[in-house]
């Protein structure tokens, strides 16, 4: 009779009112009603009330609502009821909506960030206020079957409500700083290399792609008009492509995702890290500049996170994981990460020297302090050089100072990070530097 939310539904924000109006609508086909009533209550009290009169043609009445609810950490319930006869009927009643911010989730095995080890750690930061939409199953029989909101989990991969160990713990952040509930939709698929999550343009919706899946469930969810960033980790699998097809094949992506969420502001890229069949730096380097290149994008390193198998994490590492992101997605809620806590990224390397043994690595933000982990010159590597090795590191603000053991003629210095723990280079507060691979300038 009637079409309206579903229990356990969030509804998106609109950012300029902070509210969401939620739509209730319908046809009353039994005769001897006069009219029909929506209530709206907030943590049990009653929020709004609305009552419409019901003119029946053809023995039906039709009827219309929307029924405002403000984003927050609040508990909507909605009863819809018909009024005849000197009485009133309660037809139908939907419990635990909420109002607040929807983000997607896509990329490969490490999006997916399910419960690897078996460790049973993920779901400690489950919440009632971060919930999920449908199954982020391979198969289609499945994910049109599951129609359903769920809480979201962050120890299965691929099932209902699953968002990954670094998804939950981003929302879980979100939460408990912005006061708002969140909505969060996974539909990574581990081992896939970039061009398997493009649109299918002439089916956007293909079930049978990663793309139409995750677009069904958004849609499913009425979240697809108001989705705010997408949060992606791939790359892994795209080591074999060259990093200017890669980057150009990811910013058609982009355009892709804006075709389909038009409200979308920003995109946050995890720069994949050493291990997991990645060695050379291409990837990573295209993911570092990908900030300078596409805009309302940033980067997110994984250096400088321990607890990592050689290719996934352990759950210590994905909460970190997690933590980082929350920590970037603040410019969404307009605030700023201090410079000094954001991560160092490099701007240049240069010979400091006529006899070219001494490298300065000069950092983007010249004033952030920067902390040398033991041994970091045995992540340091030197491009199309001799024999020479870096036999010391030593830094002062914004900036690390390399001596050679002889002089070089290489064109350019990388810090390739490692699979595993550190060493690492980080900020006073111990987020990683990027990696990178940069040419030397005389």
């Amino acid at each position: 009779m009637a079409d309206g939310p579903k229990d356990g539904q969030l509804f998106p924000r609109d950012l300029l009112t902070n509210q969401a109006m939620v739509a209730v609508n319908g046809s009353v086909t039994q005769a001897g009603f006069s009219q029909v009533h929506v209530i709206v209550n907030r943590d049990g009290l009653l929020w709004w009330s609305q009552a419409e009169p019901l003119n029946y043609v053809g023995g039906s009445a039709p009827f219309s609502f929307q029924a405002p609810i403000e984003a927050g950490l609040f508990d909507y319930s909605m009863e819809l009821l018909l009024e005849g006869g000197g009485g009133m009927q309660v037809i139908d009643v939907v419990e635990h909506i909420a109002c607040g911010d929807a983000y997607l989730i896509n990329g490969q095995s490490n999006a997916v960030a399910a419960d690897y080890h078996g460790e049973g750690l993920g779901n400690r930061f489950q919440s009632p206020w971060i919930r999920s939409y449908g199954t982020a199953s391979l198969q289609p029989a499945e994910v049109i079957a599951d129609q359903q909101w769920h809480l979201a989990d962050a120890l299965l991969g691929n099932d209902s409500g699953t968002i990954g160990a670094w998804g939950l713990r981003t929302a879980w952040l979100l939460v408990e700083r912005y006061k708002v509930p969140i909505a969060m939709l996974n539909g990574s698929v581990g081992g896939t290399p970039l061009y398997q999550h493009h649109r299918n343009m002439a089916d956007p919706e293909d079930l049978n792609t990663i793309y139409g899946r995750l677009l069904y469930r958004t849609q499913k969810a009425g979240l697809e008009q108001n989705v705010r960033a997408m949060l992606w980790h791939q790359g892994e699998a795209s080591g074999n492509v060259e990093p200017h097809v890669y980057s150009t094949s990811y910013g058609e992506l982009i355009d892709e995702w804006h075709l389909d969420y038009p409200a979308m502001e920003h995109t946050f890229v995890f720069q994949i890290r050493r291990g997991c069949g990645v060695s050379d730096m291409g990837i990573r380097e295209a993911q570092r500049r990908w900030q300078d290149v596409f805009p309302n994008l940033t980067t997110v390193p994984t250096a400088g996170i321990d607890g990592h198998d050689n290719c996934h994490f352990y759950y210590r590492g994905y909460r970190l994981m997690g933590e980082w992101m929350a920590a970037a997605m603040a410019i969404l809620y307009d605030e700023q990460l201090p410079k000094n806590a954001a991560p160092p990224n490099i701007k240049e390397a240069r010979f400091t020297t006529a006899a070219k043994d001494e490298i300065e690595l000069v950092f983007r933000n010249q004033e952030q302090v920067l902390v040398l982990d033991s041994f970091i010159i045995n992540r340091l590597r030197l491009r199309n050089g001799g024999s020479e090795v870096i036999t010391s590191a030593s830094t002062t603000r914004g900036r690390i100072l390399l001596q050679l053991s002889a002089p070089s003629n290489a064109d350019a210095v990388a810090y390739v990070g490692n699979p595993g723990s550190g060493p690492w280079i980080k900020n006073t507060v111990g987020v990683g530097a990027y990696t990178f691979e940069v040419p030397l300038l005389p």
